[in-house]
Order: C-alpha cells, then sequence, then structure tokens
C-alpha cells in the first residue's frame, strides 16, 4: 500500500502545480487591461466610496466611508494580488468619508493623495496626516484646474475648490471645502461633489463652469441643502446616485431632493447595495 500511496506522490505534486497555474492565470486575466472603465459606488453605509478601475489597471478611490466596510468591497473589486491603488481622493475630513480610507492606507500601498489639506483637529484626520507621514506618500491639494489623466482617455478635473485652502480652518462648515470633479472618459462624464451644499453649487453654477455630465454623484448624501434645481438644470445629468445607509437618523435622502431627480434614473445603496457602471468611450451602462 504506501509503495502505492509512493508511486503517486509525483501526480499529486503535478496536479497541484498545474492548479497553482491556474489560478495566477485567471488572475492575470482578470486583471489584463480593456478598453472600459468601471465606476463603482460602494455600498458601505451611511458614508461614501467611489471606486474608479481603469483600463489600465490603475484604480481610484474617492472617500472610504465610515468604517472597514470599504475593505471588502475593496476586496470583493480589486485583482487578486492588486494591493496597490494608484490615488486616493479625501473631498473632505468628515468621519463618514474619512474613516474607511484610514483602513485604506493602512493595508494598500497609495500612489499619491490629493485632498484639501484643510485645518481639522479630530484624531481621525490626525492618525491621517500621520499615517501619510509615516508612508511618505506624495500628497496634491486641490484646486480648480487641476487635472489628473489615469490612462488613455481617462481624467480627473478638478472643479472647486476654486483655490488652494491647504492649512485654513473651516471647523464650522467642513461641507463647503468638499472637492467637487468630474470625472472623463471619452465622451461621458461622472460628476462626484462629497458634501457640498448650496454654498459651493451656487457659485458653481454663477461662475459658468461646464458642469454637464451623465452621472451625478449625488451630493451629501441626498440632503435637502443639497442639489438644487439651478445646480442639478447646469449639470442635466441622466443618472443619479445616492450613496445612503438603510434608515439612517438623518432623513436621507430629503423627499425634496427626490422630487427634484424625478425623470432621472436614481439608485440608491441603501436598496440596490453596490451600484457599478460599465462605462466604454461612447456609453455609460449600469452593471447587472
Amino acid at each position: 500500500m504506501w509503495q502505492r500511496l509512493k508511486n503517486k506522490i509525483p501526480y499529486v505534486i503535478l496536479a497541484t502545480l498545474l492548479l497553482a497555474a491556474v489560478f495566477v492565470w485567471l488572475a492575470i486575466l482578470e486583471s489584463a487591461p480593456g478598453d472600459k472603465i468601471k465606476i463603482s459606488f460602494l455600498d458601505v453605509g451611511q458614508g461614501s466610496a467611489i471606486l474608479v478601475n481603469a483600463p489600465n489597471n490603475n484604480q481610484v478611490l474617492i472617500d472610504g466611508g465610515p468604517s472597514d466596510a470599504v475593505l471588502a468591497k475593496l476586496g470583493q473589486a480589486l485583482p487578486l494580488f492588486d494591493r496597490k491603488i494608484e490615488l486616493l481622493i479625501l473631498t473632505h475630513p468628515d468621519s463618514d468619508h474619512l474613516s474607511g480610507l484610514i483602513e485604506v492606507l493602512k493595508r494598500y500601498d497609495v500612489g499619491q493623495i490629493l485632498e484639501t489639506g484643510i485645518a481639522d483637529s479630530t484624531a481621525e484626520y490626525h492618525a491621517w496626516n500621520d499615517l501619510i507621514k509615516q508612508k511618505n506618500i506624495p500628497v496634491v491639494f486641490a484646486q480648480a484646474g487641476d487635472i489628473v489623466k489615469m490612462a488613455d482617455d481617462l481624467a480627473i478635473e478638478i472643479l472647486y475648490p476654486f483655490g488652494k485652502i491647504n492649512g485654513r480652518d473651516f471647523s464650522k462648515n467642513t461641507n463647503s471645502t468638499s472637492i467637487v470633479g468630474k470625472i472623463r472618459y471619452g465622451k461621458n462624464a461622472l460628476l462626484f461633489t462629497g458634501d457640498a451644499e448650496g454654498n459651493v453649487e451656487e457659485p458653481l453654477v454663477f461662475a459658468g463652469i461646464n458642469l454637464k455630465a451623465d452621472i451625478l454623484a449625488v451630493g451629501h448624501h441626498g440632503g435637502k441643502n443639497s442639489t438644487s434645481p439651478e445646480f442639478l438644470a447646469a449639470v442635466a445629468p441622466k443618472i443619479a446616485v445616492i450613496q445612503v445607509g438603510a434608515k439612517n437618523k438623518y432623513g436621507h435622502p430629503a423627499p425634496e431632493v427626490l422630487d427634484r431627480l424625478k425623470g432621472l434614473d436614481i439608485f440608491r445603496t441603501d436598496m440596490d447595495k453596490d451600484v457599478a457602471f460599465e462605462c466604454g468611450l461612447a456609453i455609460c451602462q449600469k452593471e447587472r
């Protein structure tokens, strides 16, 4: 019996090696570049996290939600052996956007960070800045006119704030510092707004900035002070996505915002869970 088992050992080793090779090739094929991008609005509860997968396998994560829930989402969304995120964008340092990014910093290699760099005294923001220093990650302080190119035909254009505000104290209203940016891929555009409210939307509209986008990441989780009729008219989206937690204590999204969004395709992470779009150069389609 021992002799028969001994004779089978080379075959077991060969089968193991073949199985390992299959997994490696599956991972390679999974991460092979294509000509489409994927934009995922991750269900992280009452908070925001948007992941952009580029055709060249670069990734951008915009905000991280209120907890480490984003880590499980990244584990599902990223290729098996990919432990690097090329760009993190922190729209503003409120905990429902920042907390998850701190966990991402701990566990992933990060190529660059884009944020406003405003002064903030919270322990979380101190932890964020300490990790950035420890890992020696380059930081760019956002201002209108900045363009970050992530792949051929894929760029992120910053529309707000109008100038650099790093080091300034906005502790009374950090929402007013939210980065507003446009993701452009071919003919497609997605506008993300963080928790921007009317005091950000109004000057953007008044300045005549091109806000038009096919997909709107609805501001402040659908709060009543965001997504004004004038702002919505300027953006003229076909699709609105609201990142919001189920039965949240804030009553988001507000009924009046939902009324303003009537006629659009509306998706909500509290109802639809993760919401992902696959975009070619000409059109974006929701993944099923």
